[in-house]
């Protein structure tokens, strides 16, 4: 639980790393690929249910495995949590740095157009895997604060850091896919979003190594 502020902010935390995320360096040139597969076409409503079930149950699946780990470090109380809050700084340092721990593979998203529930399961599947290296400082992030609840209490808060990637996906993905594509190139306010996103996540790791956030 956070005691900032007396509530459990670990839920809006979870959202804003996912929205965070979205806006990762190496995940902004492929949004016109993404958006022009899940999008467009027939069967595009099954396609989409599907993509949001196989990317979400991808990070679902993160956040179950990083609690589990985490019971097992539960032990150690403060001296953890002082250990996560510095790999938190870390991880926003890296994310202001445009530095991923993994590099990406690239995946061939065209052959998924045109496919319906089933491949859009696919598609999300694989994007999916392709977002954990581009956003891998931000998804660390949640991960260790996943990692300090319950099983299910980190499940739901990596669904939620699904949602707050699929939200700016849908709402302005469109809008932002023919932003890049129409020569604008990578867009000057991308800096400042590292900038201060990165700079959340380093102050969210300072909080937790002086006590002041429980999460």
């Amino acid at each position: 639980m956070v005691d900032l502020l007396g509530k459990d902010v670990s839920i809006w935390l979870a959202l804003s790393h996912g929205i965070l995320a979205f806006f990762s360096p190496c995940v902004l040139p492929l949004i016109p690929a993404f958006v022009g597969v899940v999008l467009s076409g027939e069967k595009r409503l099954q396609r989409l249910f599907g993509f949001f079930v196989g990317f979400s149950v991808i990070f679902t699946l993160l956040g179950a495995l990083s609690s589990f780990l985490g019971t097992f470090l539960g032990r150690f109380g403060s001296v953890i949590e002082k250990i996560l809050g510095a790999a938190i700084v870390a991880f926003g340092i890296l994310f202001i740095l445009e530095m991923q721990i993994f590099k990406s593979k690239g995946v061939n998203v065209w052959k998924f157009k045109g496919s319906g529930f089933l491949g859009g399961i696919a598609l999300g599947s694989a994007i999916g895997f392709v977002w954990i290296p581009c956003s891998s400082p931000v998804l660390g992030s949640i991960l260790l604060i996943a990692a300090q609840k319950s099983i299910l209490r980190g499940t739901v808060l990596l669904f939620v850091y699904s949602l707050g990637i699929s939200i700016p996906f849908l709402t302005i993905g469109s809008a932002l896919s023919k932003a890049l594509t129409i020569g604008f190139g990578k867009p000057a306010w991308e800096k400042w979003i590292r900038l201060v996103g990165g700079s959340f996540i380093v102050l969210l790791g300072v909080l937790m190594i002086l006590g002041k956030m429980k999460v």
